[in-house]
């Protein structure tokens, strides 16, 4: 039996030149979630990432906590499996394809509310295979999904694992077989450092906490809750 522990990552920096690393308030997030898995004398077994800046140094935040509190954390290895989807191609395809009602006027990219209303949209339809020229067809990127699941089934003990939105709703739609529309909602209402949990056998999936932010929820840190 394994219990797994999937992180999604620390704030990013959305609207910059480089979104993959994480601002101030993600590294702040990261440490917190460290002190609470130290508070609560959480070792893990086995750790793992995708390959993404914003992973590593998420990850980076949780270890540096724990190994002040004197608690090991084995090297991690990288599954390309946890990688995000690529979102800026799937806007611009959804736009390309489909433009915007902004009545003539250009689209802001840049704002928040704006990139996501138009996520929401654009990962609808690449799962109907209504998008072209986007860096990964939507049935690779499910099997990909799966085939981390698998690779995380033959797990045993405490396994962390740090990844983004898209992979944490792809997981949650195949153990508890949800439709894509909820898999969508439930992606972008991610939580940066959002804790979900899963206890294993082998390949069965149990789900135990999703979405869990136990180390941002007191009034001194709640303004710390971010989606992005």
């Amino acid at each position: 039996m394994a219990e797994i522990v999937v992180v999604r990552h620390g704030q990013a920096a959305f609207g910059t030149d480089d979104y993959d690393r994480l601002t101030a308030v993600g590294w702040e997030q990261a440490r917190l979630l460290g002190e609470h898995f130290a508070g609560a004398e959480q070792q893990f077994d086995a750790v793992f990432t995708g390959t993404m800046r914003r992973h590593r140094e998420t990850l980076a935040g949780i270890r540096d906590v724990l190994a002040q509190a004197d608690i090991p954390t084995p090297d991690a290895s990288e599954l390309p499996g946890l990688n995000e989807y690529d979102f800026h191609s799937l806007v611009d395809s959804y736009l390309a394809a489909n433009g915007d009602d902004n009545k003539g006027e250009s689209v802001n990219l840049a704002d928040a509310r704006t990139f996501y209303r138009l996520l929401r949209f654009a990962l609808l339809a690449w799962s109907r295979d209504e998008l072209i020229n986007v860096a990964e067809p939507w049935a690779e990127f499910e099997q990909r999904v799966r085939s981390t699941l698998a690779a995380l089934s033959a797990e045993s003990g405490r396994v962390l694992v740090v990844t983004s939105g898209g992979p944490v709703s792809a997981m949650l739609r195949e153990v508890l077989h949800l439709d894509v529309e909820t898999m969508v909602n439930t992606n972008l209402q991610a939580k940066n450092t959002g804790v979900t949990r899963y206890f294993t056998r082998g390949d069965y999936f149990n789900l135990n906490m999703f979405n869990a932010v136990p180390h941002l929820e007191d009034a001194a840190h709640r303004h710390l809750i971010t989606y992005t």
